[in-house]
């Protein structure tokens, strides 16, 4: 049963009080092992008549007696249930660590019940853990800081769960001392208290036997289901959207002894607005963030509440919030970030400052300062509060670059800054420690504004990392619970809290309902930077492009990162350079291609004409494509010549003739596309370069894709780069993409699925692309 503890120990002729109850000292037996024996009989005894994971032993043996050996193989069994102290200074921290745990639950059971037990029977569920402390040692020997420590911890542990075991002799104990203690004595398997009566009787257990009991708690402990809290327990269903955000956001994570653990951003009063999240892998910090996001979006409606969710993790966390089933999303999601890209995360922190500015603005005109008094003055406009969750936040400033640096600047501005605008930021991270952008005042001028954090178990030194320098009771946690602490870590401001479960077959659910209650919102933005994007996913707007006239083609190259990822559009009017260039290895015969089809199936004041210089042989993404590439080009109206090896020079001859000519002499074709692959084996001619020259004006536009940098300088000859107004690079190492888009301090590395372009004649700067490199309709096919 989950609330079974080994309250007394039922002895032949006698028992004694122990687990939750009262504290044992067993004196040491000078002349064989009947106290050891006895001792493992107590722990034997305390692990199996307790319920499973519900028992911590501290045990430290500076004897070296080996009281605990046989029990090491509990600690397999997925829970720490044995730690084995080594040293007196690892010893009185561990007892400071005691002293605020009993604090803690004191302030759990609040009076209501005279002892843990009782309050666990009372409330009818677990609530905090026992500890059982073994000191094997010369106690009189210790530190009398220990021994004090031991003093105040024995008096008024048992009640608030933690229990002392003490074998050792009794020579300079403090009497004191001793009289908080059950005094036995130990003959063979005769028990005798401290004035030598007989008191009992023991079965002397065997080393097998203490080794199987260990066993069987460890399997009880892997087979024994956990204690759950449910979600619907601490945030029952009623109510839904209920709550509006003017005075802030509230939310509820777990329990807190009998109740719920509710946090509030947003409030002016203990000035509390972002949050920090930590926890070790595998012990819940995915729950914990859906448990935050359901009950946040369960208590406010889509206007109450938006939120921005960055994954910089694998994106299981929040792909549930993705296309579900029947099409729902989260309606309150403006942007779902699936996957790790420090550039996107840079992009979304962008977009929130411009939100705060735009905001402060209006509280400017309206004569108010924040947003609850804009609310209070406006109750009918909308204004929802922001919450950014940002999980695995560390990986943004993972490298030290410009980008890491920016990210750093802006977390730290907007923490300071968002609030009074309603932005609240929850950050959430496996490990703080050990990032280097993230190191002193930097540390400090992000973290000191988070006073809210909420520690999952992790290591000692995540544990102070995220709840400060004193504070340790992270590392002490059972899986599943957090310390939710409102005060910056402020040891005495611990709340032990049983974390709810995000089941998802009853979340999934509550989603479907709210997306239905949502039909007239717009899905979020979903990134996922790693997936090849197609024409096809940018429809609308090639749809509206379509119906355009008057206004010069658009080139689609891919999506802008940023929060919209907004269509790339390269105007491609009869301006002189406008032309687009890409180098580099990576394979841009999609792009280029997806480019020129999206041209033609544009409006054109005349008919449209494209030569393909195709210099590929063997490329199977261009393979894979060309056929039904040139189908939908012929469904678009576009006039198709195919120019090999052998017909580009004749191709270019006639093409810089009409350029001559001027546009005005052409009879049949107003518009030409150039699409060159591969264009490094072109032979370098004047006629090619003239063509660049010419071109744009006469209604003549190159699209074409060098693999080196040297092979496209060389064909468009000194000073030709100047009449490709759209440079790109793909794939082009960084010191070839800054010498080619003329950026000497350009902050690029290439990475697969990334392209870096500058439209100089319309852009203040170069701009990261996710390129099209997938064909709508044909199946993705890999390079070898």
């Amino acid at each position: 049963m989950p609330l079974n503890v080994a309250q007394g120990v039922e002895l032949a002729r006698g028992s004694l009080d122990f687990i939750g109850r009262g504290n044992v000292w067993v004196d040491e037996s000078l002349v064989d092992d009947a106290s050891v024996a006895f001792v493992q009989f107590l722990l034997a005894q305390a692990y199996a008549n307790t319920a499973p994971g519900q028992l911590q032993v501290i045990a430290y043996d500076d004897m070296l007696s080996g009281l605990v050996a046989p029990f090491q193989d509990i600690n397999n069994g997925g829970e720490k249930l044995l730690q084995v102290i080594n040293d007196p200074k690892e010893l009185l921290e561990a007892l400071g660590y005691l002293r605020s745990h009993v604090q803690g639950v004191a302030n759990v059971i609040q009076g209501r019940a005279h002892s843990l037990t009782d309050f666990r029977r009372e409330v009818g569920h677990p609530v905090e853990s026992y500890k059982l402390v073994l000191l094997a040692t010369d106690f009189g020997l210790l530190d009398e800081s220990i021994q004090n420590a031991v003093t105040v911890l024995a008096k008024a542990g048992p009640r608030n769960g933690v229990t002392f075991l003490i074998h050792s002799t009794g020579l300079d104990v403090n009497p004191f001392l001793l009289e908080l203690f059950q005094r036995v004595q130990v003959q063979g398997d005769q028990l005798f208290d401290d004035s030598g009566a007989r008191c009992g009787s023991f079965d002397v257990p065997s080393a097998g036997g203490l080794i199987r009991v260990a066993q069987d708690v460890r399997e009880a402990l892997v087979s024994a289901a956990a204690a759950v809290v449910p979600f619907a327990a601490v945030e029952p269903f009623t109510g839904r959207w209920a709550h509006d955000s003017r005075d802030g956001l509230s939310f509820t994570v777990g329990r807190y002894g009998m109740s719920a653990i509710t946090i509030t951003l947003g409030d002016e009063v203990n000035q509390r607005h972002n949050a920090l999240v930590t926890g070790a892998v595998g012990q819940g910090k995915s729950n914990l963030l859906s448990v935050i996001i359901h009950s946040l979006c369960h208590r406010y409606s889509p206007t109450e509440l938006q939120l921005y969710l960055l994954d910089f993790k694998e994106g299981v966390t929040l792909q549930r919030f993705t296309d579900g089933p029947q099409g729902e999303y989260l309606p309150h999601a403006r942007v779902l970030g699936l996957e790790a890209d420090r550039e996107f995360g840079l992009s979304v922190l962008r977009h929130l400052f411009s939100v705060y500015r735009q905001r402060m603005k209006e509280f400017k005109e309206s004569g108010v300062q924040n947003l609850r008094e804009f609310r209070t003055k406006h109750p009918d406009r909308v204004m929802p509060r922001i919450v950014l969750i940002v999980d695995e936040f560390q990986m943004m400033l993972a490298e030290r670059d410009k980008v890491a640096d920016e990210i750093a600047d802006l977390l730290q501005r907007g923490v300071r800054l968002f609030r009074a605008c309603g932005i609240h930021v929850i950050l959430a991270s496996q490990t703080i420690g050990g990032n280097t952008a993230l190191m002193g005042s930097a540390a400090e001028g992000l973290f000191g504004q988070v006073p809210v954090r909420m520690a999952l178990k992790n290591s000692l030194a995540e544990s102070r990392a995220t709840l400060g320098a004193r504070n340790d009771a992270a590392a002490h946690l059972r899986s599943g619970e957090a310390i939710v602490n409102l005060d910056y870590g402020e040891v005495s401001a611990n709340k032990k809290t049983a974390i709810a479960f995000a089941d998802e077959a009853v979340l999934s659910r509550l989603r479907a309902e709210w997306w239905g209650d949502s039909r007239t919102l717009a899905a979020p933005y979903v990134f996922m930077g790693e997936r090849a994007l197609s024409l096809a996913d940018d429809s609308q707007k090639l749809s509206a492009i379509k119906d355009r006239t008057g206004a010069a083609p658009v080139a689609l190259l891919g999506q802008r990162i940023e929060v919209d990822g907004s269509c790339l559009e390269v105007p491609m009017n009869s301006d002189v350079g406008r032309s687009i260039a890409i180098v580099g290895p990576g394979n841009s015969a999609i792009p280029l291609a997806t480019a020129v089809l999206s041209l033609c199936q544009q409006p054109h004041r005349g008919e449209v004409e494209v030569v393909v210089a195709d210099f590929l042989q063997g490329n199977k993404q261009w393979e894979s494509i060309r056929s039904p590439w040139l189908r939908m080009l012929g469904e678009a109206g576009a006039a198709v010549n195919l120019a090999g090896p052998g017909e580009l020079d004749q191709a270019i001859d006639r093409l810089v003739e009409q350029a001559t000519e001027g546009t005005d002499h052409l009879t049949r074709v107003s518009t030409t596309y150039v699409l060159g692959l591969g264009m490094e084996r072109m032979r370098s001619s004047n006629q090619f370069q003239e063509l660049c020259r010419r071109g744009p004006s006469s209604g003549i536009h190159l699209l074409c894709w060098w693999l080196k940098l040297d092979s496209f300088t060389e064909h468009v000859g000194y000073g030709g780069a100047s009449h490709f107004d759209v440079r790109a690079a793909y794939g082009l190492d960084t010191q070839s993409t800054r010498r080619f888009l003329d950026e000497p301090l350009l902050d690029w590395r290439p990475r697969s699925n990334r392209m870096v372009l500058w439209d100089s004649a319309v852009m203040p700067a170069p701009v990261r692309v996710i390129p099209y490199t997938a064909f709508p309709g044909v199946a993705p096919v890999r390079e070898a």
